[in-house]
């Protein structure tokens, strides 16, 4: 049977994913190095840049006599090499299976991600443990209510085209005066997090959120990836219902005026058969926005990874295993376009990459906001190439 690649990952992974999106910190997996490699190979491959991170290299001997010397023996060397870097610890199975007791570790922040959770769990857990600084930051009281700041909490940035979808929704957000604050972003920028007036939770760190409601005061709503004109306009009108600001569906005409050029040619997108892959709240947001507003049918979805907070997805059926969608797929031999990640590509390599790992597609340009017609462009190429080039 062919291997996959591990799209559905595990509790280290997502906290993992997390970690390394905070730009002032190093992040050292505690375990052996096969625990390391393959989310580090995943995450360089997504961002060159992306070299921070490391482990501790536990031995056959740490498993008798325990990994804390090693650990030592590792955060001092990265010390050394990373003077200006704050330190993350994620500690993998077998720490936490010998018992590893980190209390006296020196280190910014000590996560246990030994359990035998799915990776949106990782993905919350490590988030909430974000709450500890932001809540030490806390020194007086602010009106939140007179601010336009939002946090921005647990966007995906390890995505093709994440960092170009995350400025325009910053740009988008700006006309509206209002300013984003993203979690993650550096450990830093955490203290800045309880001066804002809402927190927008990108469908992980809810559990972050609820904990800066209950002692900040800070309301929060979970919303999935505003794609589209109609994503974008409801994305809006989410935030507007906690902040004062004046709606303006202006800001979307461009994307409708560019698309004019094209209307003769928009029919051909009308129940054409898609298939989609990727986390919950992204899966949530295309399918809404290739059915109700491109016209499209989504015959098949796989949510790769969970959510805590229910999402809906658009689609005929909805499937939570590979093994399931893989067979499901195979009866669907009219699937026109498919949407997913570098698993998918192996089966159709015109798939589009939009979902995690997606490192075998380069992104210079959103999907989000005025990206949506770039999306469209790309759906448009491979119906085309599928219907009409022989």
């Amino acid at each position: 049977m062919t291997g996959y690649i591990p799209t559905q990952g595990c509790e280290l992974l997502g906290a993992y994913r997390i970690a390394m999106a905070l730009k002032d910190c190093v992040v050292m997996i505690h375990g052996p190095t096969g625990c390391h490699f393959g989310p580090n190979f995943l995450e360089v491959l997504t961002n060159n840049h992306s070299s921070n991170g490391t482990v501790s290299v536990m031995r056959d001997r740490s498993v008798i006599y325990g990994g804390i010397e090693n650990l030592e023996k590792a955060i001092a060397i990265t010390r050394k090499h990373y003077k200006d870097k704050k330190i993350i610890v994620l500690s993998s199975y077998i720490p936490s299976i010998i018992g590893d007791d980190p209390e006296f570790i020196d280190v910014d922040l000590y996560v246990d991600c030994g359990g035998f959770q799915p990776m949106w769990q990782g993905m919350e857990l490590f988030l909430e443990k974000l709450g500890d600084f932001i809540v030490r930051a806390t020194d007086k009281k602010v009106d939140h209510s007179k601010t336009n700041l939002v946090n921005l909490v647990g966007f995906q940035l390890d995505v093709a085209g994440g960092e170009e979808d995350l400025e325009e929704l910053k740009r988008v957000l700006a006309l509206y005066n209002i300013r984003a604050n993203v979690i993650p972003d550096t450990l830093e920028s955490l203290k800045y997090a309880n001066y804002a007036s809402l927190n927008v939770v990108f469908g992980y760190g809810v559990k972050l959120a609820k904990r800066m409601e209950r002692e900040l005061g800070i309301p929060y709503v979970v919303v999935d990836y505003p794609y589209g004109v109609e994503g974008l306009k409801c994305f809006v009108e989410v935030i507007s219902r906690h902040i004062d600001l004046k709606i303006n569906h202006g800001v979307s005409d461009v994307i409708i005026d560019k698309l004019k050029k094209y209307r003769d040619n928009l029919p051909i997108f009308y129940e054409v058969p898609t298939c989609i892959v990727g986390d919950l709240p992204r899966i949530s947001g295309l399918s809404r926005f290739l059915e109700r507003e491109l016209g499209m049918d989504v015959e098949l979805a796989l949510a790769t990874s969970s959510a805590k907070e229910n999402f809906d997805v658009s689609c005929t059926k909805l499937v939570n295993s590979y093994d399931e969608f893989y067979e499901e797929l195979k009866g669907e031999p009219e699937i026109i376009v498919l949407f997913g990640t570098d698993e998918e590509r192996r089966i159709r390599s015109d798939t589009i990459a939009l979902a995690f790992p997606s490192f075998t597609r380069m992104s210079f340009v959103p999907y989000l906001g005025i990206g949506t017609l770039n999306l469209i462009s790309d759906i448009y190429e491979r119906i085309i190439n599928k219907v009409w080039v022989k």
